[in-house]
């Protein structure tokens, strides 16, 4: 399938993952970690991702800005029989220029090793400053 076919599918995901998370409140970066309110990113069940991948079936993440980029603090992506947190957005990807730029992207990507259709959002704080993004995505099945 290509993004076009997951278009919809995307949004209504992208939609739910972004009022879920800002629910609890405004984003924020408080010593490195990021905050939605008072309810820290990833919350231990990590309800807020399992819950849209659960209502959509795709991949569902949230990254912190972290240095020159982004790591996962919330995701669905599972590896070697763990999730994923930790791990990196590409910092060499179609995404990061566009996400850095305060942007979102809306196209194919990488996500460790297994390309998706995907919709990335920025997450932004009342200062302007990009601390973290959203991503939904669907694993390419052509």
């Amino acid at each position: 399938m290509t993004n076009v076919d997951h278009a919809e599918d995307l949004t209504a995901a992208m939609a739910e993952l972004r009022e879920r998370a800002e629910r609890n409140g405004a984003p924020s970066l408080q010593d490195g970690a990021l905050h939605f309110g008072s309810t820290a990113i990833p919350t231990p069940n990590f309800e807020i991702v399992t819950s849209v991948h659960t209502g959509h079936g795709c991949t569902a993440t949230i990254f912190v800005a972290a240095g020159d980029g982004f790591e996962r603090a919330a995701t669905t992506i599972i590896r070697d029989g763990e999730r994923a947190v930790g791990t990196e957005l590409d910092p060499a990807g179609p995404v990061i220029g566009p996400i850095r730029a305060g942007q979102s992207y809306r196209g194919p990507a990488d996500i460790l090793g297994v390309v998706h259709d995907t919709y990335y959002e920025p997450i932004i704080d009342a200062d302007g400053m990009v601390i973290g993004v959203f991503l939904v995505g669907f694993p390419h099945s052509d």
